[in-house]
């Protein structure tokens, strides 16, 4: 489990290096970044929909799996270092880029599961997201300081062989495969059987659905209204980072209070609603404190919601229903924010009310599938 947690850690800092890099350059090009970085995001989730599909059909372990995707994703890299300069041509590549991020997302979690039964996973997911999500977090802020030494093209150089690195450590040893190799044989004899066919309730994949779109809304608005605003990629990376920070706070304050529902809710609602109030303050000296206490209050709110939205699925779904429930998610979640992206193109300043109104509606929408839930065993 150490491997995973370095090996993995060591990814989401390269990748959040990578999207804060590719998005300030889509977003700062001539000619107009918003409906550019529009199309980039949009593209960005359509992997959603096909690569669960085709890992289904990969009878491979979720290690071997990570190992492949990573090699993908650093040669994607390589390509994109010769691309910094065209935003259009980055709009596809980031394209190509996606497939790989979400063919890892799916990997790294297979990786887990296989690793979990030699460990406490309680303690083993609290390390491994902490370490993720603070990876996430210093990323974005170590990008402006690396791009000052070797300028753009030689930052996404230098992600591309830390991409091939991550691939390296990761590589599984032969004893370990061989293991695995026969529990992966039991697996596939085992879906051999009749295939079971859960579903998931409605409301279940309507509160997933919304997860992308609220990050997909932040990490489209956080270029364009720094950019707006006349500040550089220094204060999106503080900015950035600042939503981590209140993910990581969130998760503190969860596992040390236990908060009823209707709680949660109300203080979720409230971080949104204080976060877009900061946010709407006029610009000036504080704009960047401003900025950065206004995600921080998204973060905390976004991330109470993930951890309580992940607690409640494992207490009252099985793990069949609640892979149904994300895969439509995410497949929802692109229609969603093409809707998202067109009303508030209409008055681009105020995109930035997109990802604190999701929040809450998202909020609202856990609720009421408790509420539903509720319901049914009265």
């Amino acid at each position: 489990m150490i491997r995973y947690t370095v090996v993995s850690t060591a990814y989401r800092l390269f990748a959040g290096i990578f999207l804060v890099v590719i998005n300030w350059q889509i977003a700062t090009a001539e000619g107009g970044g918003y409906w550019r970085l529009v199309i980039s995001t949009l593209l960005s989730y359509l992997p959603a929909l096909a690569v669960p599909l085709l890992l289904r059909r990969v009878k491979i372990t979720g290690q071997r799996l990570s190992v492949l995707s990573l090699l993908y994703v650093a040669m994607i890299s390589f390509v994109v270092s010769f691309l910094v300069e065209n935003p259009t041509a980055l709009v596809v590549a980031n394209l190509f880029m996606w497939i790989g991020f979400f063919a890892l997302e799916a990997s790294w979690e297979s990786w887990f599961n296989e690793e979990k039964r030699r460990q406490d996973v309680s303690w083993a997911s609290s390390v491994t997201m902490s370490g993720n999500q603070a990876a996430l977090m210093i990323g974005p802020l170590m990008a402006p300081v690396i791009i000052e030494v070797v300028g753009t093209r030689g930052i996404v150089q230098a992600l591309t062989a830390g991409f091939a690195l991550v691939a390296a450590l990761s590589w599984p040893r032969v004893g370990a495969a061989a293991v695995t190799d026969t529990e992966a044989e039991a697996v596939a004899e085992a879906d051999a059987g009749p295939p079971a066919k859960p579903r998931a309730p409605l409301r279940l994949i309507a509160t997933f659905a919304l997860i992308w779109p609220v990050l997909g809304a932040f990490n489209l608005m956080l270029p364009l209204q720094v950019s707006d605003r006349g500040a550089g990629l220094v204060t999106v990376a503080i900015v950035d980072a600042c939503l981590g920070i209140g993910v990581i706070a969130a998760g503190v304050i969860s596992a040390r209070t236990k908060l009823s529902s209707a709680t949660l809710s109300k203080l979720v609602i409230a971080c949104a609603v204080l976060g877009g109030v900061l946010w709407a303050l006029p610009t000036g000296g504080t704009t960047v404190v401003a900025m950065a206490l206004s995600t921080f209050a998204l973060g905390a709110g976004f991330g109470a919601l993930r951890i309580a939205l992940r607690e409640y699925t494992a207490t009252h779904y099985d793990s069949a229903v609640t892979g149904q429930a994300v895969a439509i998610g995410n497949a929802t979640a692109i229609p969603i924010l093409a809707v998202v992206f067109l009303v508030f193109g209409a008055a681009q300043s105020l995109v930035w009310i997109a990802p604190f109104l999701l929040v809450i509606v998202m909020s609202c929408s856990l609720q009421g599938l408790r509420t539903w839930k509720a319901s049914l065993k009265i």
